[in-house]
C-alpha cells in the first residue's frame, strides 16, 4: 500500500533503482554482489533523504530510540550496529541495514488488504484509548493468523501502529498481542 511510502525526488528514485533491496539471496555470490553494488547508491539515497528531512519523525525514533526496540539488549536499532563496532556510513552500507531502509521508504511490510483491515479496526488513531488496545491487538493477531504472517508480524504491526499515529505504549501493546500467536 503506497499510502505509507515516502515521496522521493527523481535523483532518489534513480539511486533506489540501483539498490538491491532483497533481504534473502539465492547464494553467497549473489549476496556479495548485492553488498558490493549497494554502497554508493545507499549512501547517496540516505544523504539526500537526510538533507531534506524526508524520513518521517516516527521512523527516525524507531531507528534511534531504545524504547522502540524490543529485545534483550536495551539499545536503539542504530545502537545495536554501534555495539558491534559498526559506525558512521558503515552502518548504512551493512547488509542488515536494508530492512531499516525498506521501512524508512515504504513503511510496514504488510499487504494492502491487511493494512486496510487493520486501519478499519483502529479507526481514527487520535481517539484510541487504552481500553481500545485489547480489541485492536486481538484484531491484529487475527489478521496475522488469517494471512499466515510469519514471525516478523509483531514488529510489522508495531511499525504500522506508529505510522498510523498510535502512541508508543499502544503500539507496543499491539506488538505484544500479535507475538502471542499460537
Amino acid at each position: 500500500m503506497s499510502k505509507y511510502h515516502i515521496a522521493l525526488t527523481d535523483d532518489e528514485r534513480a539511486a533506489l533503482r540501483r539498490i538491491d533491496l532483497r533481504l534473502v539471496h539465492a547464494n553467497n555470490d549473489e549476496r556479495q554482489a548485492a553488498f558490493d553494488g549497494n554502497d554508493e547508491p545507499i549512501l547517496a539515497l540516505v544523504k539526500s533523504l537526510s538533507d531534506r528531512d524526508a524520513v518521517p519523525e516516527v521512523r527516525l525514533r524507531y531507528w534511534n530510540n531504545p524504547e522502540y526496540h524490543n529485545g534483550r539488549i536495551k539499545a536503539s536499532h542504530k545502537g545495536l550496529f554501534e555495539r558491534n563496532s559498526c559506525r558512521g556510513s558503515d552502518i548504512y552500507t551493512h547488509p542488515s541495514f536494508i530492512k531499516y531502509l525498506r521501512y524508512f521508504l515504504f513503511g510496514a511490510e504488510l499487504s494492502g488488504p491487511v493494512i486496510a483491515a487493520f486501519e478499519e479496526k483502529v479507526g481514527d488513531p487520535q481517539w484510541v484509548s487504552s481500553s481500545d488496545v485489547v480489541p485492536i491487538g486481538k484484531a491484529a493477531r487475527q489478521l496475522a493468523r488469517q494471512h499466515s504472517l510469519d514471525h516478523d508480524a509483531p514488529e510489522e504491526f508495531f511499525k504500522l501502529c506508529l505510522d498510523m499515529g498510535l502512541g508508543l505504549s499502544r503500539a507496543q501493546s499491539v506488538r505484544r498481542s500479535v507475538s502471542h500467536i499460537r
